[in-house]
């Protein structure tokens, strides 16, 4: 199934659709179940965090980094998964415990290694559990218990990827597509309903995030632009 994504990703969402792979191609693979411990996940941290130290040497603000740090995780996870169930009609058995991944020299995740044997064995699946339940609620837990980063803030982050990339797959009316958005749908009831990727924006018909992924606090990061929810004269007091 994974050789299969590579050309059903669309071209937009190419950077980030095609980092999941069942072998890997280099010597530092590691599972994510390491980042349980707290010196394991500030390493990660520290590496990505290089490129954003303040004027005085200090690393920018840990909680802000590490939401920065998952709006380049989470696109790597949900495209390729989101691409799957809409095209090939299948969830990635992605379990958070049972994925490795490859950092790059920016302290980014450039792979997710899944096991050969469960891409071999995966049956036909149509829920969001997979991704949800067994992935993203183990490692937002970790990023909340590490280093106090709130939930709304990481589910808005995911719920911003899973967002974009549903309305990229529907450009091509693939008529599996709706597939995937139903399933948003079936987590929440009407409406979406509680379905935590479906909660990313406010109401009413201006696009904006619920919660601030906080990037205004990097030096050097660019604004989020019109998808802010907090006005800029009082982020300060955020």
């Amino acid at each position: 199934m994974i050789n299969q994504l590579a050309g059903l990703v669309p071209p937009s969402l190419s950077a980030f659709g095609c980092r999941i792979a069942t072998t890997s191609s280099r010597s530092e693979a590691r599972p994510l179940s390491i980042l349980a411990s707290k010196a394991a996940f500030d390493e990660v941290v520290d590496r990505f965090g290089e490129a954003y130290r303040e004027e005085a040497g200090e690393l920018a603000d840990r909680r802000a980094l590490v939401s920065l740090w998952t709006q380049y995780y989470l696109p790597a996870l949900i495209i390729p998964y989101f691409t799957a169930l809409s095209r090939l009609g299948r969830a990635l058995p992605i379990g958070f415990d049972r994925v490795g991944f490859e950092l790059d020299e920016d302290g980014i995740v450039s792979r997710f290694i899944m096991a050969e044997d469960d891409d071999r064995h995966a049956g036909p699946e149509t829920g969001l559990d997979p991704l949800i339940e067994g992935h993203l609620r183990p490692f937002f837990d970790l990023c909340q218990t590490h280093y106090g980063l709130s939930r709304h803030v990481l589910w808005c982050n995911a719920g911003v990827t899973a967002d974009f990339a549903l309305r990229e797959l529907s450009r091509d009316a693939v008529p599996a597509y709706s597939r995937a958005e139903a399933c948003l749908g079936r987590c929440g009831g009407e409406a979406f309903g509680r379905c935590p990727l479906a909660q990313a924006f406010r109401g009413g018909g201006e696009r904006r995030r619920r919660v601030c992924c906080m990037r205004y606090r990097i030096p050097g990061v660019p604004s989020c632009g019109a998808l802010c929810p907090v006005d800029h004269l009082t982020k300060a007091s955020c």
